[in-house]
């Protein structure tokens, strides 16, 4: 059946129709939907910075110890740990036993130098009649009075006797050499007293160098008797400090000397300190080869308030950028 529609109407619907077509084909259509592997393929971004951290322990940066040279007893204490000192300044006193004496008597009057010495001149003198014999020999020969074997002889022997001669004196001029060497030793320990050949009482141990005393023996008292014992004090220098440790190969390679890095410690919390590498081995510590290598690494740590002490254990990071 059909509708007869006016054509003013049929005009407005067909207007309609393309009017809304228009509206269709100009709208924006959606949004394409991003591959979800896509979104989480992208990477963080990466840090600015990478740290190598390893740990390591506090030392001295110098240490030189005081030994106890000879057997006595302590009698007088002059310092106490932690207490500055200047290079010579006197540690502590002890008086020397009897027997310590008696050994450093024998070491400034050697018997052995004076037993070369009598031989030496038994020698010289047994040599002198042995050559006014040659020469009375040689003319004897030479008027045909003696016989030419005779003078061969006497020049073996003579030669014999000359060679002892030079064999006592280089032992002789060895054994003064020594000795001379063994009585600075002795006036190093002792004082001047001992370049005099005397033998003091009593002798002091001295500082060897400027720094602190980072160590005493406990053994060190006023009354003790000791025998020689080396390193009864410790003196070192705690401005700088060092900072040693073993690093890994890998982290090894990544240090250079003269580069920073930050030191903290568990027993001073909330404070750091700034390092710098003094000295990077250049062979492992480890040399087997089923044994992972590892580095010794020094740094050194600036120590003005003198807080850090030998044996505290450090962290130390190394900032290295990516």
């Amino acid at each position: 059946m059909w509708i007869r529609v006016p054509g003013r109407i049929r005009s407005l619907l067909t207007l309609g129709w393309l009017l809304a077509l228009v509206l269709v084909l100009m709208a924006p259509g959606p949004a394409p939907a991003r591959n979800q592997a896509e979104v989480y393929a992208q990477p963080p971004p990466p840090p600015p910075e990478v740290e190598i951290i390893f740990s390591g322990k506090m030392f001295s940066s110098l240490k030189r110890q005081v030994d106890l040279p000879f057997k006595g007893i302590i009698t007088t204490l002059l310092v106490k740990a932690g207490q500055r000192v200047a290079a010579g300044e006197i540690l502590a006193r002890y008086r020397l036993t009897p027997e310590a004496i008696l050994a450093i008597r024998q070491r400034l009057f050697p018997p052995q130098i004076s037993d070369l010495e009598v031989r030496l001149a038994e020698v010289e003198r047994g040599l002198t009649p042995l050559k006014s014999r040659k020469r009375e020999l040689t003319q004897l020969v030479q008027k045909k009075l003696a016989a030419p074997d005779s003078l061969s002889q006497l020049n073996r022997e003579i030669q014999l006797v000359t060679q002892e001669q030079k064999t006592l004196k280089e032992r002789l001029r060895q054994d003064r050499r020594t000795l001379q060497l063994d009585q600075a030793l002795l006036q190093s320990q002792l004082g001047n007293s001992a370049k005099n050949g005397q033998v003091p009482s009593e002798a002091a141990l001295r500082a060897p160098m400027d720094g602190y005393v980072t160590w005493i023996s406990p053994e060190v008292r006023p009354g003790a008797e000791l025998p020689p014992a080396p390193a009864v004090f410790l003196v070192g220098v705690m401005d700088p400090m060092a900072v040693r440790a073993q690093a890994f190969e890998i982290e090894a390679l990544q240090i250079t000397p003269g580069e920073v890095a930050e030191v903290t410690l568990e027993s001073l919390p909330g404070r750091k300190f700034e390092a710098k590498v003094s000295r990077v081995s250049w062979s492992s510590q480890t040399p087997g080869l089923d044994q992972p290598s590892y580095y010794d690494v020094e740094l050194l740590v600036p120590n003005p308030d003198l807080v850090l002490k030998d044996g505290l254990k450090a962290r130390i990071v190394f900032k290295k950028p990516r």
